[in-house]
């Protein structure tokens, strides 16, 4: 049985795992990052994880806290990192630390997997960024209904 968090909920389903991608970079300032799953049912629908993590932690004042509707509390672990604007002390009594954010979706066709990682810029031209991209291309070749919507797309 596999699990999938989409925020407080858990999708259970039978199937496999088509792929999985990472924005993740081996470096130090690498302190937020996207990761992907893709997964197939054994129904035939698709499920469309996406985890946004964070080692950043923060102080009460601090922007991102407000901008965020962070809330205090939590324990610092060892790999998070100050805010570089409100520089905290992991010592403070009230910091505010960014929690791992869960998404999922649910798709009957790979058209439906497709829509939902596009992404559009300001002149509304359609776009993939890496990782989904990534996650695309690892998932194509598991899966032939998504490597033929993705390969070829028909435009009016």
């Amino acid at each position: 049985m596999i699990e999938v968090r989409d925020g407080a909920r858990i999708l259970r389903f039978e199937g496999q795992l088509l792929a999985e991608s990472s924005s993740r970079r081996p470096t130090p300032d690498s302190t937020r990052w996207i990761e992907f799953v893709l997964y197939k049912t054994d129904g035939g629908s698709y499920i469309l994880g996406r985890i946004g993590r964070s080692l950043l932690f923060h102080s009460k004042g601090c922007s991102v806290v407000d901008r965020n509707g962070l809330r205090p509390g939590g324990v610092v672990d060892s790999d998070a990192v100050p805010c570089t604007l409100c520089r905290p002390v992991a010592t403070e009594s009230s910091l505010y630390i960014e929690q791992t954010r869960y998404w999922a979706q649910v798709s009957e066709s790979p058209e439906a997997v497709l829509s939902a990682l596009y992404k559009y810029d300001a002149d509304g031209a359609r776009y993939l960024t890496r990782v989904a991209e990534t996650l695309i291309n690892r998932a194509s070749t598991n899966d032939e209904e998504l490597e033929a919507a993705y390969r070829v797309e028909h435009v009016s």
